[in-house]
């Protein structure tokens, strides 16, 4: 479990019923019950927005923007959060970043430890074979996060992504072959969903994306370029439980060369290390579900 994920567990899916809230409760001067949760589901939106900024950090305006808030009703949030330590200031830009309280909730949070041991298994084979910068992603509602992250011997890193980095699903070859692990509508409801996010961080043919997902869903692997750095490419595949669900991506990164010219030797050794992570998580799955306790 990333650790904003564990702090702010109420999805977010659908950011257009955050918009015009504040217009409305002016207009018709309504104070009901769930006052209460509609905050809480604004402070959780703030932080994963927060979570979301490509620096780390966001100003006031942008996030009231990007949340449909307006700037007050943000604020007021955000000094809050501040002063909860779930969120810090920067006292140089005013912009807004995750505080020091998530990484001591995300400690006593409970990690997924089994998946993250299959994660780094897999990447550090990946990584030793290739020579490459191999990640394992994971979905988390709407987005998708990076669980880890493992580098090669060659002296180019291609390190797209740290390590909890958090991006809206269709942005990277890890996140489109989860979504093409997935049902067709539900693949593309997500992508509708999260395209003005993905237009936003660059992505200038994210219409492109459900031809994208269908080609990745026959063949079997995404290959993708990152918006924010063409002269990379990047070779992803979905892991998926017993149940048929992608819970995990592993990818391959490295100069477009690279990638190019080995294709058919890093295609079979991603397969390898698909298929050794869905034995692993099968096995795990079976072991949990003879002591009772829930699967993965």
């Amino acid at each position: 479990m990333d650790l904003v994920g564990f702090c702010i567990k109420i999805a977010f899916s659908n950011h257009k019923k955050f918009h015009n809230m504040d217009y409305l409760k002016k207009k018709t001067g309504a104070t009901t019950a769930s006052d209460g949760t509609q905050a809480v589901a604004r402070a959780a939106a703030l932080l994963r927005e927060i979570a979301l900024c490509d620096s780390g950090e966001g100003s006031l305006a942008d996030l009231a923007i990007r949340l449909g808030l307006e700037r007050p009703t943000a604020y007021r949030i955000l000094r809050r959060l501040v002063m909860e330590g779930l969120i810090h200031q920067n006292p140089a830009t005013k912009a807004y970043g995750l505080g020091p309280l998530l990484f001591e909730l995300g400690l006593a949070a409970r990690p997924p430890i089994e998946l993250q041991g299959i994660a780094s298994e897999a990447l550090t084979h990946l990584a030793e074979e290739s020579g490459d910068t191999a990640f394992a992603i994971v979905p988390s509602g709407m987005d998708s996060t990076c669980l880890d992250r493992k580098e090669g011997s060659y002296p180019v890193k291609a390190l797209m992504m740290n390590v909890g980095r958090r991006r809206p699903l269709g942005i990277g070859a890890g996140s489109l072959a989860l979504l093409a692990a997935m049902p067709e509508d539900r693949a593309d409801q997500i992508l509708d969903t999260n395209a003005t996010r993905i237009r936003a961080q660059g992505d200038t043919q994210a219409d492109r994306l459900k031809e994208l997902v269908r080609q990745g869903r026959m063949d079997g692997f995404i290959l993708r370029a990152p918006v924010n750095a063409p002269e990379i490419l990047s070779l992803g595949v979905a892991v998926c439980n017993p149940y048929g669900t992608a819970v995990m991506s592993l990818s391959i990164s490295a100069l477009t060369f690279r990638i190019d010219q080995r294709l058919n030797l890093l295609l079979p050794l991603l397969r390898e290390a698909q298929k050794l992570a869905q034995e692993r998580l099968a096995q795990l799955n079976r072991q949990r579900n003879a002591e009772g306790q829930p699967l993965v």
